[in-house]
Parts: structure tokens; C-alpha cells; sequence
């Protein structure tokens, strides 16, 4: 795989890592070294399969999704660390009374996580408005959707390592006990 494509795959790479990380660490630790290499090659290699495949990008397009992802990249990843706080953070402070201290935490950390929402939406207009710059409106949806899974993948590995049983930073339900939603599979597939 070029080093092109690695680079691509990093914002991705990093929100599955972690989840995968969390996940391997409640079954016994995390894997340590080659094993750890062995894993994010296994991710980047497979994920540039589906890119190219399911998007159909030419080699330029693949290039200038790189850039854009390059210049995006420290902006995703500090969002994504800032709503792993706030979700921490809230699953504490739930756990405890339902005094008053406890109400004005909950608040600030409610208007805190909208705040990061609002900041993940900014950054997604960005990337579709530079990405509309080389992609089609159907190559820019089937992007925007792959994300979508991994984002969602992430955040179920993550409740699951875990144990958490909040809502989703989308507001929607966790998983019911043993259920997974399909992990980046074509319809009928």
C-alpha cells in the first residue's frame, strides 16, 4: 500500500484504533508492538480496497482526498478526543446524586457536547465543500457514509470495552445486548 493512501486512512484509522485498542484492553490487555502494527496494516489496507472500490476514485482524485484529509486531520482528531471526554465526564457525574451540583454539571456538559456537535458539523461542511472541488455528489455521499460506519463501529467498540450504556453522541440508543450493526458491507452482501 503507498504511503499515500496510509495518510488517507489515518483520520479513520484513529477513531477504529481506539475503539479496537478499548476493546482488546477489556479482554486482557492491549496487543502489544508488532501485533499493534499488525492490526492498523490489516485496517489500512483493507479500508483502501473499499475506498478505491466503492468510490471509483482515479489515482488524482485519491491524491487530493489525501490533502484535504491531511489539513483536516488534527481538527477531527481533537473533536473526537473532546466528545470521549464529555461522554466520560457525563457517565461520571450520572452516576451520582441528583443534587443541585450535579444538575449544573450536567448542564454545563450537555451544552459542552453540543458545542463539540456543532464543531463536528463545521468541519464536515469544510470537508464536503473541498471535496466538492473533485468529487462527484454521489463519490462525496458514498464518502460521507463510510465515515458514518466507522464513526458509528468506533463508538460501539468503545461502549462495549467500556461498558457504557448512554446514548450514542448522535442521541440514538446503544446496541441492545449482543447485537452489532453490519460493519461496512454492501447491501445484500
Amino acid at each position: 500500500m503507498s504511503r499515500s493512501m496510509i495518510r488517507l486512512i489515518v483520520p479513520f484509522l484513529t477513531l477504529v484504533a481506539v475503539g479496537e485498542l478499548q476493546a482488546q484492553r477489556a479482554m486482557g490487555g492491549p496487543p502489544q508492538g508488532r501485533d499493534r502494527a499488525q492490526l492498523e496494516a490489516r485496517f489500512r489496507e483493507r479500508f483502501g480496497e473499499i475506498l478505491k472500490t466503492r468510490l471509483s476514485l482515479s489515482d488524482a482524485q485519491l491524491s487530493q482526498m489525501i490533502e484535504v484529509n491531511k489539513r483536516l486531520d488534527g481538527k477531527r482528531r481533537e473533536l473526537f478526543l473532546e466528545e470521549r471526554t464529555v461522554r466520560k465526564e457525563m457517565r461520571d457525574v450520572l452516576k451520582g446524586s441528583e443534587d443541585e451540583a450535579t444538575q449544573d454539571r450536567v448542564a454545563q456538559l450537555m451544552d459542552r457536547a453540543l458545542r463539540v456537535q456543532r464543531s463536528r458539523l463545521d468541519l464536515m461542511e469544510t470537508e464536503q465543500r473541498e471535496l466538492s472541488a473533485f468529487l462527484t455528489p454521489v463519490q462525496r455521499a458514498k464518502y460521507m457514509g463510510l465515515q458514518e460506519q466507522l464513526r458509528r463501529r468506533a463508538d460501539e467498540m468503545r461502549r462495549d470495552a467500556e461498558g457504557d450504556t448512554l446514548a450514542d453522541s448522535l442521541g440514538g440508543p446503544p446496541p441492545r445486548a449482543g447485537q452489532r450493526r453490519p460493519f461496512m458491507r454492501r447491501p445484500g452482501v
